[in-house]
C-alpha cells in the first residue's frame, strides 16, 4: 500500500486581513512550468453582500498578492473551479444570495490569470447551478467533459452529471437517483463554525436531506464513478457503466462525512487520492483534515492520514494532478488558503 508524503507546505498569502476577512472554497490549476494559480471566495464572511472571487498567481515560485477579480456588491459570488483547455483557463463560478438560488457564470483567461474575460452565463438561459458545484471537472478518456453539480432546496439536495461533447459549449444533464427520507433532527449542532455559513439556523439547515458536490473518476471504457458529501453521516457513491448517460441509485459507502466538501483524484496508474474530514456526524467538527488511499477502484481504503488535526476549520479540498504529484489548496480556519504539493510513495 503507497503512503502519502507532503514535500511542500505553505499559506498562498500569509497575512491576508487587508484584503478580507474570511476565504473559503479554494480550486487551483498548474501549468508545465510548475506555475499555479488559486482562486476562492473572500469579503466579511460567507454570504455576505461583498464577497467576490480572488484569485493569486505562484509564478517562478512565488506567490503573488491575491487580486479580486470577480466582484459586484450585493450579488454575492461563490465556489469557483478552474479548468484548462488548452491555452485556454476557464473560471466557473456562482452568483446569487444563497445555495437554494445561485447559478454559474464562466469566465476565461488567455494569459495564465492574469485577465480575464468578461463573464458569461454558463448554460445560456438557465439560473441553475449548471457544470459544476466545486469539485474538478473531469475530461473523459473520449474527451467529454464531466461536471459534478447539484441543486439544494428548502428540503431535498440533489446531484447530477453535466456533460459536454464539445468542450463546454452546451451541457447535457444526467440525474443521479437518491431516495429522500424526512426523520426527526434532534440534537445540537455539533460544529461551532456553522455560524460562518450563510445559513445557520439548526431549524433550517438539519431539515436538508440529500447529496451534494460530486467528485469524479473514470475507471475503464464508459465507466464512471462519482462520490457525494451527504447529510446522512456517510460518503455517497453512485456508478455509471454507459458511458456517463444514467447514474445508479447513490449509496453509502463506509468513508465518514460531515456535511462537507470533499475532493478526489485518479493518478496515473489508476490510484485513488481522497481528501475529507473523516467525521461522521451531520454538520459535525470540520477536522480532522485527513487523506486516504485506493488502489481498487474504491472498494477499500487505506488509514487515514492527517493533514490539520488543531481545533478549528480545515475543509473544502481541492487537488490537481500530473498524475504522479498532487497540488491541494484547502481552506485554513476561514482565514487563509493552505497549498501543499504531496506525492505517494511505496510503503516499505
Amino acid at each position: 500500500m503507497k503512503k502519502i508524503h507532503i514535500s511542500g507546505k505553505e499559506f498562498v498569502w500569509d497575512d491576508p486581513s487587508g484584503l478580507y476577512k474570511a476565504c473559503h472554497v479554494s480550486t487551483c490549476l498548474k501549468n508545465e512550468n510548475g506555475d499555479l494559480l488559486t482562486a476562492y471566495f473572500g469579503g466579511t464572511k460567507e454570504g455576505a453582500p461583498d464577497l467576490g472571487i480572488w484569485l493569486s498567481r505562484k509564478i517562478d515560485g512565488k506567490w503573488q498578492q491575491p487580486r479580486r477579480i470577480k466582484y459586484m456588491y450585493g450579488f454575492q459570488h461563490w465556489n469557483p473551479v478552474l479548468h484548462r483547455d488548452g491555452d485556454k483557463v476557464l473560471l466557473y463560478y456562482k452568483v446569487g444570495h444563497g445555495t437554494h438560488d445561485w447559478y454559474t457564470l464562466v469566465t476565461e483567461s488567455r494569459d495564465f490569470g492574469e485577465t480575464w474575460s468578461e463573464s458569461r452565463e454558463a448554460v445560456p438561459g438557465d439560473h441553475r447551478p449548471r457544470v459544476v458545484t466545486k469539485n474538478n471537472i473531469l475530461v473523459a478518456d473520449d474527451g467529454r467533459w464531466f461536471g459534478g453539480s447539484s441543486t439544494e432546496g428548502d428540503l431535498d439536495h440533489d446531484c447530477f452529471i453535466d456533460i459536454s461533447a464539445d468542450r463546454g459549449v452546451t451541457w447535457n444533464m444526467h440525474p443521479i437517483p437518491f431516495e429522500h427520507r424526512y426523520l426527526p433532527h434532534r440534537g445540537k449542532i455539533e460544529w461551532e463554525g456553522i455560524k460562518e455559513l450563510w445559513m445557520s439556523d439548526p431549524d433550517i439547515v438539519l431539515k436538508w436531506d440529500g447529496i451534494i458536490q460530486p467528485t469524479l473518476w473514470q475507471s475503464e471504457k464508459n465507466v464512471f464513478h462519482c462520490l457525494m458529501r451527504s447529510s446522512r453521516g456517510k460518503i455517497y457513491r453512485s456508478d455509471s457503466t454507459d458511458g456517463g448517460e444514467t447514474w445508479c441509485q447513490a449509496y453509502p459507502t463506509d468513508l465518514p462525512n460531515n456535511n462537507c466538501g470533499i475532493n478526489l483524484v485518479q493518478l496515473r496508474d489508476r490510484t485513488l487520492v481522497l481528501f475529507l474530514n473523516p467525521v461522521d456526524v451531520n454538520w459535525g467538527e470540520r477536522t480532522p483534515l485527513s487523506a486516504v488511499i485506493s488502489e481498487d477502484n474504491g472498494q477499500t481504503w487505506s488509514e487515514y492520514f492527517h493533514l490539520e488535526t488543531d481545533e478549528g476549520e480545515y475543509s473544502y479540498p481541492y487537488a490537481v494532478t500530473d498524475g504522479y504529484t498532487i497540488d491541494l489548496t484547502y481552506t485554513w480556519r476561514r482565514k487563509k488558503i493552505m497549498h501543499c504539493e504531496i506525492t505517494l510513495d511505496e510503503k516499505g
